[in-house]
C-alpha cells in the first residue's frame, strides 16, 4: 500500500519538454538554410564527422577558425548558439562600447 500512496502523491507530467543543446540549434539552422553535414563541414573547413559530433554534442571544444567560419555560414551569433538567447540589438549586431569623452577643467 505504501508504494501505491507514493505513487499517486508524484504528480504525473504529461509530457517533458526537453532543453535545445547547442547541437539542435547548430542543426536546425543548418537544416533551415538547406545544408548537409558535409556541405557545413566544407565551408567551417573540418569533416562531416565533425559537425556530426557537434550536433550530437559530443564536441567540448571547437576550434576557433572553425567557429568563426560557422558563425557566419549560419549567420547566427556565439550567444545563440551556446545560449539560445538572442542578442540584444535587433539586428543582430553587438552595440560599440564607447568610452566617455574626458571633461576637461
Amino acid at each position: 500500500m505504501l508504494h501505491r500512496d507514493v505513487k499517486d502523491a508524484i504528480p504525473s507530467v504529461p509530457y517533458a519538454i526537453p532543453m535545445e543543446t547547442m547541437g539542435d540549434r547548430i542543426r536546425r539552422l543548418r537544416e533551415g538554410q538547406n545544408l548537409t553535414q558535409l556541405e557545413l563541414a566544407k565551408e567551417c573547413g573540418v569533416t562531416k564527422g565533425a559537425v556530426s559530433q557537434w550536433e550530437l554534442g559530443g564536441t567540448q571544444n571547437i576550434k576557433l577558425k572553425s567557429w568563426l567560419k560557422l558563425l557566419a555560414t549560419l549567420h547566427t551569433t556565439a550567444e545563440y548558439l551556446v545560449s539560445g538567447e538572442t542578442p540584444a540589438s535587433s539586428t543582430g549586431r553587438y552595440k560599440a562600447v564607447r568610452k566617455p569623452p574626458d571633461h576637461e577643467s
